[in-house]
């Protein structure tokens, strides 16, 4: 029987992949995650102040962000060192022989172009204003698409982004699509009926009150479905956009990842310190005003006996203010030592792993393509789900919390289903899975390469046959002059 499929050749680069879902997993269990309060929240450090913390995304934010611009620094210093070291040894190196003479300036060259890179961007006025805009839509879409998954949720068809960003690769960087990949687009199709399985059951969606009195928003008003879909489309477009570019960035103008972390950090902090600012003075609503968006958005202030100095009545998305006051925790007595010890521990470790799960991002955009990126979202999905069941199973014994939501679990499995779906028709996109029917490996990497080198071959082996046929011509030629030189003589 002629096998239907193989497995294709890894690419050492694919540990950057692996490295950015466990640095994103880890960074998310500092703060906690869960799926529809059906499992036990996976969380680093598990107390009730811990909890009211893990509501001020911002304000963490915020903390990343610096610690993304203090951690870039070190990293392009470091950089830069070891440019000017390779620098160094090139000079020192240098022999009189002319081809290593020219092999060393062409090497320097190279060193002397990442030396410059700063200089270079700056004195490109354009440039220097593209990667700006790049890297505001990058920071503002990840708000966006955070705020979205709040109110939203099951919205997410993110599985549309391969084809959106296989049109920007096509325009921008002019590479072909082939068959296998059209087909795997096709795929996608099987994710997509299963995230629509999942909105249908939200509607026969029953809630247990004593985890959560919100239902699902678009359950309420069916239009949020349509425009949510739009909205969402759009971000994931602006998001591919910045995926290319950045390519774009990295490959033809020679910047760096550090480097873009580093004007990352700088405008994520400006940005998102000036909306904590206006959010800590700016209320979202009145608490006891009709559910709306604001109710799935909006978190602060929770119900807490340490804001007795606070209006109870009003909402808001974030605020340095109850922040600050969350560290007296029940007692109201002044700050708690161990909540604040616990929650340096938080912001620093949340520091590290933000900026590697950042940094080997763009290193998968660098040394692969932006698709390897998007490839990464279902694997996260899949573990970060597959972590849930365990550690519930480990606490609870079970693989769902007691009486969890109706219908949640046949949601969970069709979403786990979607993921694996998903994992499939990337792998066969990026030719990990290899089609062995229907033409589908006709355009593979490894067969282009096999055929360009009989090509190859066989262009060789002709000139090789001309050079022999003229070398036997002249030889006969040189024969007959000989002969009739000896006639003559004789």
């Amino acid at each position: 029987m002629v096998k239907c499929m193989s497995i294709g050749n890894c690419n050492k680069y694919f540990i950057y992949i692996f490295l950015s879902i466990f640095f994103h997993i880890l960074n998310d269990t500092l703060y906690g995650f869960n799926y529809n309060d059906s499992f036990v929240d996976v969380k680093f450090i598990d107390t009730e102040t811990q909890d009211y913390f893990s509501w001020h995304d911002l304000i963490h934010k915020i903390f990343s962000f610096i610690g993304t611009i203090i951690i870039a620094y070190f990293f392009n210093k470091y950089e830069s060192l070891a440019s000017q070291r390779e620098t160094i040894n090139i000079n020192n190196n240098n022999d009189n022989d002319n081809e290593s003479e020219n092999k060393d300036k062409k090497t320097l060259k190279m060193t002397l172009i990442h030396n410059e890179i700063d200089d270079t961007l700056y004195a490109d006025k354009y440039s220097f204003t593209v990667c700006f805009i790049v890297i505001f839509l990058w920071i503002v879409g990840e708000q966006l698409i955070d705020i979205f998954s709040l109110a939203l949720k099951d919205l997410d068809f993110w599985m549309f982004e391969l084809i959106i960003i296989t049109i920007f690769s096509i325009k921008m960087f002019k590479v072909e699509i082939y068959n296998h990949q059209i087909f795997a687009m096709w795929l996608c199709i099987v994710p997509c009926i299963l995230k629509t399985a999942t909105i249908i059951l939200s509607f026969f969606q029953k809630f247990n009150i004593k985890k959560s009195n919100l239902t699902i928003l678009y359950i309420d008003n069916k239009l949020y479905i349509p425009i949510g879909i739009i909205i969402y489309l759009l971000l994931i477009t602006s998001r591919a956009y910045v995926n290319c570019k950045i390519k774009w960035f990295m490959d033809l103008k020679y910047v760096s990842p550090s480097l873009l972390l580093f004007y990352y950090g700088i405008t994520g902090a400006i940005i998102s310190t000036l909306i904590c600012i206006l959010t800590t003075f700016v209320k979202c609503d009145d608490i006891n005003s009709p559910v709306d968006i604001y109710d799935y958005i909006c978190k602060i202030p929770y119900n807490n006996e340490t804001q007795n100095n606070f209006n109870y009545s009003e909402r808001y998305f974030d605020s340095f203010i109850f922040y600050f006051n969350t560290f007296r925790g029940k007692t109201n007595k002044g700050f708690q030592s161990i909540e604040v010890l616990y929650e340096i521990i938080i912001i620093f470790l949340g520091m590290l792993t933000f900026f590697f799960y950042k940094f080997f991002s763009l290193l998968v955009i660098q040394n692969l393509t932006p698709v390897y990126l998007i490839f990464s979202n279902p694997i996260y999905y899949f573990i970060q789900k597959t972590i849930m069941i365990v550690y519930t199973f480990i606490k609870e014994d079970d693989f769902f919390q007691d009486d969890p939501i109706l219908y949640v679990i046949y949601k969970f499995c069709l979403d786990l289903s979607g993921d694996l779906f998903s994992i499939i028709g990337f792998l066969m996109y990026l030719e990990i899975i290899e089609l062995k029917f229907g033409n589908y490996d006709y355009n593979l990497k490894v067969n282009i390469i096999k055929r360009g080198i009989i090509d190859s071959f066989g262009k060789n082996k002709s000139i090789i046959n001309e050079e022999e046929e003229k070398e036997s011509e002249n030889e006969s030629g040189n024969e007959s002059e000989e002969d009739i030189t000896l006639d003559g003589e004789a």
